[in-house]
C-alpha cells in the first residue's frame, strides 16, 4: 500500500512537472498569444477550487472516498486525453477545464486518505509518502526538458500534452487496479456553512492574511504560468526550464524542513515579511538575468516564495482559526488565495505580456506587485498577536469558540 500510494503522488506531481514549465511554450508553439495562453489557465482556474469543494463534499457525504477519488482520475483522464489533438484556444480551453473540474480534487482526496492510512499503524508517515509527490514532479520536470532540448525544442511538440496524459493514466491505472486504505470510520458530513464562512471574513486579522496571500499568490502567477516562456524567449533549451523548477522543488522541501526550526527562533510576522521581501528579490533578480546558470540558480529563492511563506501561511491559519472552523477557514483559503489568486494572476499575465513584449518585463511588474504585500505583512503581526490574546481570553472565560 505504501508503494502504491508514493506512485500514485509522484505520477500525479510529475503531471505537474510537466504542465508548469512547460505547455505554456507548447501553446506558443501552436501560435496562441499572451492573452490566449492566460485565458485558457485563468478558466481552468476558476473551475478548480469549486470542484474541489464539491467533490470533497460529496465524498464526505456519501461516506465514499476512495470511489470519488477513482471517479475523479478518471474523469481527469478522460478529459486530458484530448490535449494532444487540441489546436485551438477554444479546445485547450475546454481541455484544461474539464480536467480540473475533476482532477482539482485528486489531492484533497489523496491527502486525506493518505493520512488517515498513516495514522492507523504506527511507523508510517504522511510526509515521507507524500515526499514522492516532490521527486516526481523533479523527474518528470528535469527529465521532460532534457528530451525536449534532444529533440531539438521544436515548437509545440507533441512530446508535452503526450507526457501529461501518460502521468495522469499512469496514477489513474494504480487507483483502480487494487484496493486503496478505506477509512476506518468515516466522519459524517458537515455542510460549508455561509455563516461559519461570513464570521471568519469578518475577522480583520483573518482578512490582512488573506489578502496579503491573494497579493503573494498573484505575483507568482508568471513564474506558474509563463517560466518557461521566458526561458525559451532568452534562445535557451528546455532542459534549462527543468533544471530551474526541479532546483526549486528541492529549496522548498528543505524550507519546509527547517521551518520547526526557523519558527522557535523569529516570529511568525518576521518569516512571513522575509518569505514576501525574498520573492519581490526573486522576481527583479530574474527580470534583469538572461544567462542559464542565472535563471537556474535564481530559483533557489523558491524556497522562500512558497517553501517558507506556505509554511508561515499554515501556522497563521492555525492560529487564528477556531478548531471548530478549520475546515470552513482552509476552504476559503483555497477558494480566494489560490483559485481567485491564479485566475487573477494568471489572466493579468497572458495580457501583460503582450502589451509588455516579452516575459522578462513582466517578472519585475510581478516584483512591484509582491512589494504591496510587505505592508499587510507589518500590520498582519499586529493583527496575528491582538487576535490571538483576545481569543486566548474568550476561551478562558468560556465564551463559544469562533466568538472573537
Amino acid at each position: 500500500m505504501r508503494g502504491r500510494l508514493r506512485g500514485v503522488y509522484f505520477l500525479h506531481y510529475g503531471y505537474v512537472g510537466a504542465v508548469l514549465g512547460y505547455l505554456a511554450p507548447y501553446l506558443r508553439g501552436l501560435g496562441f498569444s499572451g492573452e490566449a495562453i492566460g485565458g485558457v489557465s485563468m478558466a481552468a482556474q476558476l473551475v478548480a477550487a469549486p470542484a474541489a469543494l464539491l467533490w470533497g463534499h460529496a465524498a464526505d457525504r456519501r461516506r465514499s472516498r476512495v470511489a470519488t477519488l477513482r471517479i475523479c482520475a478518471l474523469g481527469g483522464l478522460l478529459a486530458i486525453c484530448a490535449l494532444p489533438v487540441a489546436r485551438t484556444p477554444l479546445a485547450v480551453g475546454a481541455v484544461l477545464v474539464l480536467q480540473s473540474a475533476f482532477g482539482a480534487a485528486v489531492v484533497p482526496l489523496l491527502d486525506s486518505l493518505t493520512m488517515e492510512w498513516s495514522r492507523a499503524e504506527r511507523g508510517r508517515s504522511y510526509a515521507r509518502t507524500r515526499l514522492f509527490g516532490s521527486l516526481g514532479f523533479v523527474v518528470v520536470a528535469q527529465g521532460l526538458g532534457l528530451w525536449l532540448a534532444a529533440r531539438g525544442d521544436r515548437p509545440a511538440d507533441p512530446l508535452v500534452p503526450l507526457s501529461a496524459v501518460a502521468c495522469i493514466a499512469g496514477y489513474a491505472l494504480l487507483l483502480h487496479a487494487s484496493p486503496l486504505p478505506a477509512p476506518a470510520s468515516p466522519a459524517p458530513a458537515v455542510p460549508l456553512r455561509l455563516r461559519d464562512a461570513a464570521a471568519l471574513l469578518r475577522d480583520p486579522a483573518i482578512l490582512l492574511l488573506f489578502a496579503l496571500c491573494f497579493i503573494h499568490w498573484a505575483s507568482c502567477a508568471p513564474y506558474h504560468l509563463l517560466f518557461g516562456v521566458l526561458v525559451r524567449d532568452h534562445g535557451l533549451a528546455s532542459s534549462v526550464t527543468g533544471a530551474g523548477l526541479a532546483l526549486g522543488v528541492l529549496a522548498e522541501v528543505a524550507a519546509l524542513w527547517t521551518f520547526p526550526a526557523l519558527l522557535r527562533r523569529f516570529d511568525l510576522p518576521a518569516l512571513l515579511g522575509a518569505a514576501c521581501a525574498g520573492t519581490a528579490l526573486r522576481w527583479w533578480l530574474v527580470s534583469r538575468a538572461h544567462g542559464a546558470a542565472a535563471l537556474v540558480l535564481l530559483q533557489l529563492f523558491h524556497a522562500l516564495t512558497f517553501g517558507l511563506w506556505w509554511a508561515c501561511a499554515v501556522e497563521a491559519m492555525g492560529r487564528l482559526v477556531p478548531v471548530g472552523l478549520r475546515a470552513t477557514g482552509q476552504a476559503l483559503f483555497s477558494a480566494l488565495v489560490f483559485g481567485a489568486g491564479n485566475a487573477a494572476g494568471y489572466g493579468l499575465s497572458g495580457a501583460a505580456y503582450q502589451k509588455l513584449g516579452g516575459a522578462s518585463p513582466l517578472f519585475a511588474l510581478a516584483a512591484a506587485v509582491e512589494l504591496c504585500a510587505l505592508p499587510l505583512c507589518a500590520v498582519a503581526g499586529r493583527r496575528l498577536g491582538s487576535a490571538q490574546a483576545a481569543r486566548a481570553g474568550s476561551a478562558e472565560g468560556g465564551a463559544p469558540p469562533g466568538s472573537a
